[in-house]
């Protein structure tokens, strides 16, 4: 998966990932686990980050694990990036020039 495309639909029993998409805004995704480092960065800049439990249906859907996604407020992924490093989301936005946090 790269930027430009379309976050996939996964879901199971335990429910689906397009939950937080009915809020349209800059948001992080990430499958499994990430790092303090990001939760820190996220809270500090108030974009929305949802961490899933990794499972099997996160696979199935072509997801990776661990990584992170930046969704845009379209729903649609922004970066798709197998780090935990929010300095890439920093250089997204100071290079795009967008401010999301104003």
């Amino acid at each position: 998966m790269h930027g430009g495309d379309r976050l996939p639909w996964a879901h199971d029993g335990e429910g689906d990932n397009f939950e937080p998409l009915r809020q349209p805004c800059w948001q992080v995704h990430v499958y499994g686990d990430t790092s303090d480092e990001m939760i820190a960065w996220c809270a500090e800049h108030h974009l929305p980050l949802h961490v899933f439990d990794w499972r099997p249906a996160f696979e199935t859907a072509g997801l990776g694990r661990n990584g992170f996604y930046l969704l845009r407020p379209d729903t649609y992924v922004a970066i798709a990036d197998s780090s935990a490093d929010p300095k890439v989301i920093e250089r997204y936005f100071r290079d795009h020039g967008i401010r999301p946090f104003q």
